[in-house]
């Protein structure tokens, strides 16, 4: 029988206590002279009381029956497990080295973004005349001291006529066809009336 199943079935008869499974257990190992006795005799007697003694008498009996129907493997520890989790080590330092080189592009992308809309603001606050920091909107600017609304200074003519002055005349494009076509409705309003 198996020396590591042997070890496990006293393991776990020595926790329970019981002198005449212990005994069993001992004549059964293979090292014990007295091994030829007839333990499948002992384990019958065993077995109306105790199960595990019966469950032994069963498992012994099978294999007495049919030998070759559970071969024991020994199996020696394997190189493979250790390469694997050498290989799985690598591939999760090169997902940690992806994930931070993308992080690292991350941010420096935000990082242009950033300075790209500061120099927008930037200039659209030159445009109309406001403070470029807060736009009159804090107190506590150290530049205007919330006083930079539009307006708050002269606005830079240039920029002014680039962002605001197309604004403006399609403002005042969009206002002249409302009341044209609000004056053309009150026309042909008038003439239905008539």
């Amino acid at each position: 029988m198996n020396a590591l199943l042997m070890q496990m079935i006293t393991a776990r008869a020595g926790g329970n206590s019981n002198p005449t499974i212990a005994n069993i257990l001992e004549r059964m190992r293979p090292s014990n002279p007295n091994s030829a006795l007839d333990i499948q005799e002992l384990l019958a007697q065993q077995a109306s009381t105790n199960p595990m003694a019966a469950m032994l008498a069963k498992h012994l009996a099978e294999q007495k029956a049919n030998p070759s129907s559970s071969p024991v493997i020994d199996v020696e520890a394997n190189e493979e497990a250790t390469v694997s989790k050498d290989q799985e080590a690598a591939i999760q330092n090169e997902q940690t080295s992806a994930e931070l080189s993308e992080l690292r592009q991350n941010v420096k992308d935000m990082c242009a973004e950033l300075k790209l809309l500061r120099n927008r603001n930037d200039e659209l606050a030159a445009a109309v005349g406001a403070c470029c920091l807060c736009w009159g909107q804090n107190l506590e600017c150290r530049s205007c001291r919330g006083r930079g609304g539009p307006g708050f200074c002269i606005p830079d003519e240039t920029l002014f006529e680039e962002f605001v002055l197309p604004a403006v005349q399609t403002l005042r494009a969009q206002k002249t066809k409302v009341r044209n076509s609000s004056s053309t409705m009150q026309s042909q309003t008038a003439a239905g009336n008539a």
